[in-house]
């Protein structure tokens, strides 16, 4: 009885401590907005400062980020804009906060972008590729 009592506190303690570091892992989460780079960054600082009412500590809309104050445990937060091929991935970094926070500011801006915007844009859709060499410039006989 007090070898599976032993066992079973130790795996509880070892469950807490696993909770503890998950809880404020720092992770970051992220969304690709289907918008230009100017209509996500327009409204994710606009979102941030005015719907949300966070103070604004720093922005620079060419290297992509805006650093704010996040809560009452202190500490900067940040939303980073970086532009890939067929979008602009949007980055949401709150260390002190469990992961559910960035993807609520997340849906938010989702949200925010479609209200603002309307539906976003449709891209290009490639053309099939059949997997057969192009023939079109190729010798008959």
């Amino acid at each position: 009885m007090r070898r599976l009592f032993a066992t079973s506190a130790a795996s509880g303690l070892f469950f807490c401590g696993v909770v503890a570091i998950v809880g404020e892992s720092g992770a970051k989460s992220s969304y690709d907005s289907p918008y230009s780079y100017q209509q996500t960054w327009n409204t994710a600082l606009r979102l941030v400062r005015v719907d949300l009412g966070y103070k604004i500590v720093e922005k620079d809309e060419q290297a992509g980020y805006i650093l704010f104050e996040y809560g009452d445990k202190g500490g900067t937060s940040s939303l980073e804009l970086l532009k890939t091929a067929n979008s602009v991935r949007v980055v949401c970094q709150m260390p002190k906060y469990p992961s559910y926070h960035e993807v609520v500011v997340l849906d938010r801006l989702t949200k925010k972008l479609k209200e603002e915007h309307g539906n976003p844009p449709e891209k290009p859709k490639p053309s099939p590729d059949t997997g057969l060499p192009d023939t079109a410039d190729a010798p008959t006989d």
